[in-house]
């Protein structure tokens, strides 16, 4: 079975740009592992003024030029450079990760294709500011809906998904949750006493700043609390440097630390060495940083926004609390859903141990392979 796999795929597998790249670098190794698929990987970058190839796992990768404009073109010149480099392979199948340019290729094929939405873009217009910023919103989010109502096959990463899409895409659904990589379940962890970690991108949409204000909170009654912010500062510097003056001027440079983005290996060691995890987001589909949390047995605190109440249940396998209002959020909530961790540890401890056998079942890359490959067979078969 050839199938061509479309999606933003890493240049460094080692350092990961987000929850897309992810699933899809975990995933592709335990695919190229199963003797009935043969694969190509294909990937554009605003970076490259050329084609480049190389191979992971096995398995060809080619990263395409990607030009601006591309919202206001339909992704045309995207997608007939991805058809053209795949005319010589020849695939049975094409897989889209996300509902964008690649899902927009996949279709255009006329070959059996499947699209797997991450983002949902429309929620996530809600939350820009600036014309520009949701000009290029609205541009997403009417072109993925122009992808869903002509797609036929479509995986969804969170029960969330469906009950979004159930009035666009008419097709055919399979649940099949994002990977995570082998290595988080077998981590050793040694954590910190009051050491919380929150990786995600530097955003608004990530509620950086109310988790700021409620480490400043907590810090009166926890005085080794600390906020280690794992995630790029670059994607928007404006939010970046208000979240860093803020620190700066309530004096909490020991309390909240920038770490930027980091590799896999000193991820890892962020997750090894903090004692709970934190995502107070206002809008998400199945985040893969919550994923592999509780693959490593943290708890985790996040607000239910999106996916995340099916991938949580309140002080079972994580710490859930109400979404609060953009871009404000409520602080003073999340410091008290963070004290439930702090001041039971006991308590804390059977929770991540529930997360981590939830997540074994769920999410290791091996069984999340081996759900797509059989996504595959049914699209094929159908």
């Amino acid at each position: 079975m050839r199938v061509a796999i479309l999606g933003q795929f890493p240049e460094d597998p080692q350092k990961l740009l987000g929850g897309v790249q992810a699933a899809i670098a975990y995933v592709l190794p335990e695919l190229a592992k199963l003797s009935d698929l043969d694969l190509r990987v294909i990937a554009c970058s605003e970076a490259l003024d050329a084609p480049r190839r190389t191979s992971v796992a096995g398995v060809p990768v080619t990263f395409l030029p990607r030009k601006g404009l591309g919202r206001v073109t339909w992704h045309l010149r995207e997608v007939r450079s991805m058809l053209r480099e795949m005319e010589g392979f020849d695939p049975d199948l094409y897989h889209a990760h996300g509902a964008g340019l690649y899902a927009g290729a996949a279709i255009a094929s006329g070959r059996p294709s499947v699209v797997t939405v991450h983002g949902i873009f429309a929620q996530e217009a809600r939350l820009l500011r600036g014309w520009r910023a949701r000009m290029r919103g609205e541009l997403d989010g009417l072109y993925e809906r122009w992808v869903l109502s002509r797609c036929q096959h479509l995986i969804t990463i969170s029960p969330y998904v469906e009950r979004v899409f159930s009035g666009v895409f008419r097709g055919r659904t399979y649940l099949v949750e994002n990977p995570v990589d082998a290595r988080f379940f077998d981590l050793e962890r040694r954590p910190v006493r009051g050491r919380m970690l929150l990786p995600a991108v530097v955003i608004p949409r990530k509620g950086v700043l109310p988790a700021i204000q409620a480490v400043e909170r907590l810090a009166v009654a926890w005085p080794e609390v600390q906020l280690r912010v794992a995630g790029s500062l670059h994607s928007r510097p404006d939010y970046a440097a208000r979240c860093q003056a803020y620190v700066a001027e309530r004096g909490l440079a020991e309390r909240v630390k920038f770490l930027g983005h980091l590799d896999q290996e000193t991820l890892l060691k962020e997750y090894a060495s903090c004692e709970l995890l934190l995502l107070p987001a206002f809008q998400e589909t199945a985040p893969i940083s919550l994923e592999q949390g509780m693959a490593a047995g943290m708890p985790c605190v996040a607000t239910r926004v999106g996916g995340v109440g099916d991938m949580l249940r309140d002080e079972e396998s994580g710490y859930t609390l109400p979404a609060a209002p953009a871009p404000d959020g409520d602080p003073e909530a999340l410091a008290r859903a963070c004290e439930r961790v702090l001041s039971d540890p006991e308590r804390a401890k059977r929770v991540g141990a529930q997360a981590k056998r939830e997540a074994e079942r769920r999410f290791r890359a091996s069984r999340v392979a081996q759900a797509t490959a059989e996504v595959y067979r049914q699209v094929l078969g159908s």
